[in-house]
């Protein structure tokens, strides 16, 4: 609950950052920089290594070796943010991406804070206290909406990206200072550690980094995509729509961490979890696609009418595939719970490539929107292969569910005379 609360409060925050960033830098400066800050998160996802899902799924049971392990996972994270920033600067399209060589110089730091504070989240989940996240990412986006206010008079991109960087910079450091505090004085992580055996670990970090490589590539490419094909302006209309859609889509998938770390800390409540997590997933999708076909292209329009126009094609289409990704997100919780995840790797893969064609051959003819119907057809695709799996697994719960009451019944009513107590005599 209280991740779903910040992610409303961020979006808000968020749109309130590109509106306020549209508004007081040019809109070429503004597509610049979101340029460079989609391209840094993606990245910085693709160096998470997926070790936020094998923190969320196995530190609730990982005992004694919480602490290495956690100590390990984010210098390697740290370690490849960086070597990922640079290899974008030497092979990716520097022109396009850097005006100048202090933007070429931060850019790999950039990455490194980026990485740390999205692996943050999932990890916060698996130490069992997943509303820090929820602190931390409000505080980001209050604090670097406040920042881009404060350097406008720069009016360059590269305020922007500082306002972005420097607060997340912060955010990180003291959210690192509290994780360490709760493994030196949790109890738990004291005790003897309860993983699966390392072959068992390894297909389970292969195939969800499979996943997480996979998910991430298309938001890096997309803006390219949009900035090299329609132009950076377009790119600054498409930034500011795309921060209200990936509001959703962030809320919609942060829901899972909380799932699964649950379901492994609690294993015999795996039934009342997963009709809970059905329930609340469901309701933030179908709430939160009312609001991106009717709410959305009004708060577009106080930002000005040309994102209105630009961006609310783009709103209409991500209020249908934004709940269609529902399906998606409860399977991929499920999987993880059951450590099942070659199908899901497998359809990633296929809506990775669906999406980028797709944004490739529609924004051509029908620009920003183009972008939406690629998302549209890739998570149409991914809803028709994952449906039936995910009713097969959802109907096992239910049976299961069903069991378990005849066998609470079935016990309580053998229960012996002489254990009745005066109250129930």
């Amino acid at each position: 609950m209280a991740l779903m609360l910040s992610s409303v409060v961020t979006g808000v925050l968020g749109l309130a950052f590109w509106g306020a960033s549209a508004r007081l830098f040019p809109a070429d400066q503004v597509g610049v920089a979101s340029a460079l800050i989609s391209t840094a998160i993606m990245l910085s996802t693709l160096s998470n290594l997926s070790l936020g899902s094998m923190f969320e799924r196995f530190l609730p049971v990982a005992g004694h070796r919480a602490g290495p392990l956690l100590i390990k996972g984010f210098a390697a994270v740290a370690a490849l943010a960086f070597v990922s920033a640079v290899g974008l600067i030497v092979l990716g399209p520097r022109d396009t991406l850097f005006e100048n060589t202090l933007e070429i110089a931060i850019y790999p730091v950039f990455v490194v804070v980026l990485a740390l504070f999205a692996l943050q989240d999932q990890t916060v989940s698996g130490l069992g206290v997943a509303r820090w996240a929820a602190s931390k990412n409000v505080f980001h986006a209050l604090a670097k909406l406040l920042a881009v206010v404060v350097l406008a008079a720069s009016g360059s991109a590269l305020a922007i990206v500082a306002s972005w960087g420097v607060t997340a910079a912060i955010a990180v450091v003291v959210l690192l200072t509290s994780m360490w505090l709760r493994i030196r004085s949790d109890p738990r992580y004291r005790q003897a550690p309860a993983l699966p055996s390392n072959k068992e670990l390894g297909v389970y970090f292969g195939s969800s980094y499979g996943i997480s490589a996979l998910g991430a590539i298309a938001p890096l490419v997309v803006p390219l995509i949009v900035v090299t094909r329609v132009g950076t302006a377009a790119n600054a209309y498409f930034a500011v729509t795309w921060s209200i859609v990936s509001a959703l889509y962030i809320m919609v998938n942060l829901m899972v961490g909380p799932f699964v770390a649950e379901a492994a800390a609690h294993p015999d409540k795996i039934v009342s979890l997963s009709r809970r997590f059905v329930r609340t997933i469901a309701v933030i999708a179908a709430v939160g696609g009312f609001g991106l076909a009717f709410v959305a292209p009004l708060a577009l329009g106080f930002i000005g009418a040309e994102y209105r126009a630009e961006g609310t094609p783009l709103l209409h289409l991500a209020a249908v595939f934004v709940p269609l990704a529902v399906i998606g997100a409860v399977y991929d919780g499920l999987a993880r719970v059951y450590r099942r995840l070659t199908l899901a790797v497998v359809t990633q893969c296929l809506a990775t490539v669906v999406i980028i064609v797709g944004s490739l051959i529609f924004s051509a003819s029908v620009g920003v929107a183009g972008v939406g119907w690629a998302y549209l057809a890739a998570e149409t695709l991914t809803a028709v292969i994952l449906a039936g799996p995910l009713i097969s697994w959802l109907r096992r719960l239910q049976n299961r569910a069903k069991w378990e009451r005849w066998l609470a019944k079935k016990s309580a009513n053998q229960q012996p005379m002489w254990q009745v107590s005066d109250v129930d005599a």
